[in-house]
């Protein structure tokens, strides 16, 4: 077995990297595989996109030259005719896009290196990020660390992790044989075998492949230029000779009632004929929250289907139903993908929510209240005659969140007495001891009413307990019914009411522009890592938490949270600064219309 870097060990090193140059360099070694030499070979023209899967990018990787123009005069925009190629791999799209950005920042012509060091500079450069991470992190780095190592990890990745073909491996990597990567990869035992060999009826598998059937589903909702991706999943599915017909039936915020929201294959009518949005494979997805498969049914035409709900954060939607078009019923594997693409669905039809909410000129108002004794904030306000405001909640997993809280009237250890002992609640942590109060943290099992309002597409606009009192406002999309949200929660926590309701027009202060600018470019773990940082303390002096500290709040190594955290930082100032470079030019335009009339 070959050494190798684990993830977290590698996220480390990424993280450590001092300047752009450096991250590139290890990122070009450990997600692309180039060796040393080659890394100071590769230039903007060498990096295209793959014709063949959308988003993909290809960099060519030179036998031999500079990576330079050959001697000045206009870059070439692509590799040469009579350039010598040693091979191809692909580049995550990330690494891409950082390439990219790294060149623009730096002005790089086509032909110019994207690190214009020698191979000798290239190993300093990998030597020293690792001494930095092993500074930072408990990772065990090291003299070890190079790029012959960063390549076997990149072999390992693919080859155990991803389970790629090796032959693809080998050709990405410019390994010389299949023999070359034995190291890299684990020995199988006997159920393993048999599940490679035995397991698998390989020509039913290629009669159908589930790629053929389910992508075109999936690119259709990647598309930006879809007015509509909701509409044109269905559209996409039915290009491929496997389905007949594929529609979305979807529920409106709050509602129980169901309609077709786009069909293709079939028209509105003979689905309302069928009952197809009342009952059959769609209605149970959508009951049940789980893939249903049916051999034939009324309404599926009496032929064979499956329906997968369109869901996100345990908030369905709709459902997305298809009708096989060759008669033969739906295997496991296409019933995965289904489930896959109606769980981006599901988050897309969320994202449209959140976007009709921010762009809204005026919201339906809803505060929910209860005092329930099963409420610890409620308890503890009652108890300790104290105030408690919720500052944020941030996400550790699907069940698990870490809340952010401020206490006004009650010291840390009585608030950690009375809370401690509630059922879902552990990890109290101080942040901050005050005079009249605290700022702590706790962990939270089974989720919460503010996380819950979220799911649905609600803006939560404040939370807070007093005497007794947990009071929830949160904004909805005009027109909302939200009693059947309002039920819905009851079902989760007990004794919730909804108080009031009232429509009102959108406080101005709802968001602000730079968060508006920025909110897009933030991953849910970048956000997540920003803003446990924040509400923990880390950006405070004297910080009211460590690094390892938030971190291992969120259920994450160092490592990982150190590289969320630096690229939620990267782009809030990208936002910053992008967002000043843009005024500086609109001003200067501003002037010079002036001083032209």
């Amino acid at each position: 077995m070959v050494d190798y870097l684990d993830a977290d060990a590698y996220d480390a090193l990424v993280t450590a990297a001092e300047t752009y140059r450096a991250a590139l360099v290890v990122r070009l070694a450990g997600e692309a595989g180039l060796r040393t030499e080659e890394i100071t070979r590769v230039a903007p023209r060498h990096l295209r996109e793959a014709e063949s899967v959308a988003s993909a990018r290809v960099l060519a990787v030179p036998a031999t030259g500079d990576g330079g123009n050959g001697g000045g005069g206009e870059a070439a925009s692509a590799p040469p005719d009579d350039e010598p190629i040693d091979r191809e791999t692909v580049v995550p799209p990330s690494l891409a896009a950082d390439l990219d950005r790294y060149a623009t920042s730096e002005g790089l012509r086509e032909s110019d290196p994207y690190v214009d060091v020698s191979p000798r500079r290239v190993q300093m450069i990998v030597s020293d990020t690792a001494a930095r991470a092993a500074g930072l992190t408990d990772a065990a780095l090291g003299e070890r660390v190079t790029p012959n190592l960063l390549r076997k990890t990149f072999a390992r990745r693919l080859l155990v992790d991803r389970d790629v073909d090796p032959r693809a491996v080998r050709d990405a990597g410019g390994w010389e044989s299949l023999g070359t990567l034995d190291p890299y990869l684990d020995p199988l035992d006997g159920e393993a075998l048999v599940a490679t060999i035995a397991g698998e009826d390989g020509d039913e598998a290629a009669a159908t492949p589930t790629e053929t059937a389910v992508l075109p589903g999936f690119e259709a909702l990647a598309d930006p230029g879809s007015a509509d991706p909701v509409a044109a999943v269905p559209a996409g599915l039915t290009e491929a000779d496997r389905w007949a017909e594929a529609w979305v039936v979807r529920r409106a915020v709050g509602s129980e009632r169901a309609d077709v929201a786009a069909a293709a294959g079939v028209d509105r009518e003979t689905l309302a004929d069928r009952g197809a949005t009342a009952e059959g494979p769609g209605a149970n997805a959508i009951a049940d929250g789980a893939p249903v498969a049916t051999d034939g049914a009324q309404e599926t035409g009496e032929r064979p289907a499956v329906a997968v709900p369109a869901a996100y954060e345990g908030v369905v939607h709709g459902a997305l139903c298809v009708v096989a078009a060759d008669g033969d019923p739906t295997d496991e594997a296409e019933r995965r993908a289904l489930a896959a693409l109606g769980g981006c669905l599901g988050r897309a039809v969320t994202a449209d929510r959140w976007r009709e909410l921010l762009h809204s000129d005026a919201v339906t108002e809803v505060e929910f209240r209860t005092t329930d004794e099963g409420a610890f904030l409620a308890r503890a306000s009652e108890r300790l005659d104290c105030r408690i405001e919720l500052a944020s909640t941030v996400d550790v997993d699907d069940d698990v969140s870490r809340a952010y809280l401020s206490v006004d009237g009650a010291g840390p250890q009585a608030f950690a007495a009375v809370v401690e002992s509630a059922a879902g609640v552990s990890d109290f942590r101080v942040i901050e001891t005050r005079e009249d109060g605290c700022s702590a943290s706790l962990r939270l099992a089974g989720g919460s009413l503010v996380r819950a309002l979220v799911d649905h597409g609600a803006t939560v606009r404040d939370a807070s307990a007093a005497n007794g009192r947990v009071r929830v406002v949160a904004d909805f999309p005009e027109g909302t019914n939200v009693r059947p949200v309002a039920n819905g929660l009851r079902d989760r926590f007990a004794d919730v009411r909804l108080a009031s309701k009232e429509s009102v027009a959108r406080s101005p202060r709802a968001e602000s522009s730079l968060r508006d600018g920025v909110a897009d470019r933030f991953t849910d773990r970048q956000w997540a890592a920003l803003s446990a940082a924040y509400h923990g303390g880390y950006f405070d002096w004297p910080r009211g938490s460590t690094a390892e500290e938030v971190a291992d709040a969120m259920g994450v190594s160092s490592p990982t949270f150190h590289n969320h955290l630096r690229k939620a930082q990267r782009a809030l100032l990208d936002g910053v600064f992008e967002e000043a470079a843009e005024r500086s030019v609109r001003d200067g335009e501003e002037r010079a219309v002036r001083t032209d009339g």
